[in-house]
């Protein structure tokens, strides 16, 4: 009897078709990344979500002249709320997948008050004028800061003073 006969034979992982380099592992990596935040809003992981909310946050800030210390703060209140919950909807963060921003954040409300302070905060309701029946609410009813559209952020300000 042979000894050979029911020995297991190992391929050593170098004769494949494409031998792994630092090059190609990295070109992997990269695109697996870019691929990540090609995803839908509610498909990202949560620290990819974080880097969308910081970039959504340097691209808001100038339209409100924010300083560093604000901006900081504002995206701890972003982060905040992520961690609550509240922009895990794609009805309230609209992503835009082909320029992997964020467009628009439905129902947050900024302003910048007379004393040079700036406050934001999540609005879930208008508040009822009497007389006013249930009627399905408008889309211009909700409050919305967005990066693109600076006349419907110079409206919100306008109607919060």
């Amino acid at each position: 009897m042979d000894i050979h006969r029911h020995k297991t034979q190992k391929k050593s992982a170098m004769e494949s078709e494409h031998p792994v380099t630092d090059e190609t592992f990295k070109i992997l990596l990269e695109d697996s990344a870019r691929e990540a935040y090609m995803r839908p809003w509610h498909r990202i992981e949560r620290g990819l979500r974080l880097n969308r909310l910081r970039i959504f946050v340097e691209d808001v800030a100038p339209q409100y002249s924010m300083t560093r210390e604000e901006k900081d703060n504002f995206f701890i209140y972003l982060q905040k709320a992520l961690d609550k919950k509240l922009l895990n909807t794609l009805k309230v963060v609209l992503y835009n997948q082909e320029t992997q921003r964020i467009t628009t954040i439905k129902g947050l409300e900024l302003s910048r008050l007379p004393d040079g302070s700036i406050k934001w905060a999540f609005t879930t309701k208008k508040p009822r004028v009497e007389g006013v029946g249930t009627r399905k609410k408008k889309k211009d009813d909700v409050f919305s800061v967005s990066t693109d559209v600076p006349e419907k952020l110079a409206k919100i300000e306008e109607t919060n003073m």
